[in-house]
């Protein structure tokens, strides 16, 4: 049985090699493997786990380079397919201290499928994990509420991570709809304090943004504030300030995704949620110090034994003035 089935997409990322303000300022660039539910799926994998990738890539060099490079950090890439139709999806990003400027050019990601050979993956696989920016296209977007709505009958647990941004969402009008059509189906959503202002608005409390994605139906929230820290709230009414670290930043391209592995691997090793989230913004902490994408990170089990030094003083109340709703 397969850890985590990261099903969603797969694009070429092109980060600029300097810190900039914005991609105006940017000269040169360097490639990586992107897509939010590829690099959860790698991060997976670097953390001793199991992890397989159902995307598509365009029949062309960056293509072939994504296939070449999840293999070789051992993510089963049997589920990720090839189009003629489209170019590989690229990502123009400009590194940052803080939220990334970026550019993204569609293509190849939209035309993932649900095939008979995927169902049997999500079968064996304990955790389906998928992304809004999967969600925002279609045929993608059929497919992945396909595959959501299986796992569920296979009693896999479901996590999305609600990265929507109105860019990459051609039918804005209807996107919060779109949005809790997936939401039926899953257990466990991280947001950003960034896609929670994009999607209902500014000026709300952490509180009342991780009560907003309660009531789509997940059954807990990790809403992540950077410097602030982490929320994590559950359905019972139950809220946990996870505080920060003491980690240099010096690129936070990536954090969110690498949050997502450790959440998810302590939550599968037997973690109560808010060990597993102190656990995911150690990871988090571990790839801010790190210029570019991380080949590889901490070992797990040493990161698990300064958990347990860290917790009592880690994992506290909610300030008050978070809590109003």
């Amino acid at each position: 049985m397969g850890d985590v089935l990261a099903f969603g997409e797969a694009l070429m990322d092109l980060i600029s090699t300097q810190v900039v303000s914005s991609l105006a300022d940017a000269g040169q660039f360097q490639r990586f493997v992107g897509g939010e539910v590829t690099n959860v799926a790698l991060n997976i994998a670097r953390l001793g786990g199991r992890s397989a990738v159902v995307a598509c890539v365009g029949d062309d060099g960056f293509g072939r380079y994504i296939r070449r490079q999840l293999e070789a950090a051992g993510v089963t890439t049997d589920g990720l397919l090839t189009t003629s139709q489209a170019p590989t999806t690229m990502a123009i990003n400009a590194r940052q201290t803080m939220t990334p400027d970026f550019i993204i050019y569609r293509g190849a990601d939209a035309y993932i499928r649900l095939e008979e050979a995927h169902k049997e993956a999500i079968r064996t696989s304990r955790v389906v994990h998928t992304s809004a920016f999967a969600l925002s296209r279609e045929p993608a977007r059929t497919a992945v509420l396909q595959a959501l709505e299986f796992a569920r009958q296979c009693g896999c647990l479901i996590s999305l991570d609600p990265n929507y941004h109105a860019r990459i969402w051609p039918d804005v009008a209807n996107f919060q709809d779109r949005l809790r059509e997936a939401y039926r189906f899953v257990n466990i959503t991280k947001p950003s304090l960034d896609d929670s202002v994009r999607l209902f608005g500014p000026g709300l409390t952490p509180v009342a943004y991780a009560k907003r994605f309660l009531r789509w139906g997940p059954e807990l929230v990790a809403l992540t504030m950077g410097k602030q820290g982490v929320l994590l709230a559950t359905n019972d009414d139950d809220f946990y300030h996870i505080k920060p670290g003491h980690a240099e930043v010096a690129d936070v391209t990536g954090a969110g995704d690498a949050f997502w592995a450790g959440l998810l691997t302590a939550l599968l090793d037997g973690y109560p949620p808010p060990e597993a989230a102190c656990f995911g913004q150690m990871v988090a902490e571990a790839k801010i110090g790190t210029v570019g994408p991380v080949s590889q990170l901490p070992d797990r089990a040493l990161l698990y034994r300064q958990l347990e030094t860290i917790k009592g003083e880690t994992i506290t109340e909610p300030p008050q003035t978070w809590m109003a709703d």
